[in-house]
């Protein structure tokens, strides 16, 4: 939505939602933790810490990212396709605007648009940063296939985390055979595969997604004024094995290290609510072997330790690329996450976007323990995470 940039919200550090804002400010390490890229675990420890580590704006600003109650949950129907054991479900989260917060931007971009699926329902859980008294809209819900927004960004950006429910389609189809005798029997047989088709479409930009790019979908689409639209989206099971996102800062502090910070989304378990659970931080850069390593520690909304992260990162842009494609390039990141003992529980991944002549930074992610602490979830293509 439009700020007014003389108002001392916009001064905030802002965090992205499926992608979190950006801030200039330098990311402090922990003061009773020795950070280095050679530790197993980055040197950090598993102790109790300050809410969002105690930085007031990351915990000020988690604030943006709100819980939205959808009046189409009323409706029986809905209630009906949500509450059946063979319905497809998705989670969804779409930002558009700028990424990272930019003070200098004037112009307006009217986003205003539509979310909808081919077949099944939406159901809108959370919206991100849309503050009321500002110019935005989310349109009445008449249609559960559909929602319509009004939407104008400057100098940051605004979204929406959607559930998609796919119920199965029956499909019959009459088959014929002929025995040895010559007899003809006719078999009816009834498909009831989950099949649709899910639709972002706005002034700047649109697209269409199949149903089975929801079930790992993790990109960032870069528009030639330098607005973007980021999509994080993953299947969900009845019984799933506990996931959710992350995003935030991805940047360097004043000394030039590499540090990370953000807000940590799990979902509620037996509900189908999200919410911010925790927040995490970390450093990262080249090691001793010249490897891209990065380390980090998850804490709880209260402070308590949840896990150590770890992993690799890099930035796929070749010397041979021009500075325009450069410019719009992000890198990836991948790593496990481990417990208080150092057993490995889960993992994370997820893209960024920084360079160390590029002051503001982001990263946007998405995290999956295993089941039963230790066992990873059968159901779970590892590739596709």
């Amino acid at each position: 939505m439009i700020r007014n940039l003389l108002t001392p919200l916009m001064m905030v550090v802002a965090l992205l939602f499926w992608v979190s804002g950006c801030s200039d400010s330098p990311i402090e390490p922990g003061a009773i933790e020795n950070l280095n890229l050679e530790d197993e675990f980055g040197g950090y420890t598993a102790s109790m810490e300050n809410p969002g580590f105690g930085d007031p704006e990351l915990v000020d600003e988690a604030a943006s990212d709100t819980e939205y109650n959808d009046e189409i949950l009323a409706s029986p129907e809905v209630g009906a396709v949500i509450s059946c054991p063979r319905t497809g479900y998705y989670h969804l989260r779409a930002v558009w605007g700028r990424l990272c917060y930019d003070s200098t931007v004037t112009e307006v971009t009217d986003w205003t648009g539509s979310l909808s699926v081919s077949h099944g329902i939406e159901v809108i859980r959370r919206v991100i940063r849309f503050e009321p008294g500002q110019d935005y809209i989310i349109c009445p819900r008449t249609d559960p296939k559909l929602i319509e927004w009004v939407s104008k960004t400057t100098v940051h950006n605004d979204g929406i985390a959607v559930d998609i429910f796919v119920p199965p389609i029956f499909d019959t189809t009459e088959v014929i055979e002929i025995d040895s005798l010559g007899d003809t029997s006719y078999i009816i047989v009834i498909d009831t595969s989950c099949s649709a088709t899910v639709s972002f479409e706005t002034g700047p930009y649109s697209r269409t997604f199949e149903l089975e790019e929801l079930k790992s979908l993790d990109t960032v689409v870069y528009l030639d004024d330098s607005n973007a639209v980021a999509f994080h989206a993953f299947e969900l099971h009845r019984y799933p094995c506990p996931r959710g996102f992350l995003a935030g800062h991805w940047g360097f502090d004043e000394n030039g290290e590499g540090r990370f910070r953000g807000v940590w989304w799990s979902k509620r378990p037996n509900f189908f609510d999200w919410y911010i659970s925790g927040y995490l931080k970390g450093h990262f850069g080249k090691n001793n072997s010249g490897a891209r390593v990065f380390f980090g520690k998850w804490i709880s909304r209260t402070g308590e330790f949840k896990g150590f992260l770890k992993g690799t990162y890099d930035h796929p842009p070749r010397p041979e690329v021009t500075n325009a494609a450069r410019k719009h390039a992000h890198g990836w990141f991948a790593g496990k996450i481990f417990n208080a003992n150092r057993i490995e529980i889960g993992v994370l991944k997820g893209r960024y976007r920084s360079a160390p002549w590029y002051k503001n930074g982001f990263f946007q992610g998405w995290w999956k323990l295993n089941c039963n602490a230790i066992e990873s979830d059968p159901a779970d293509d590892k590739e596709g995470f």
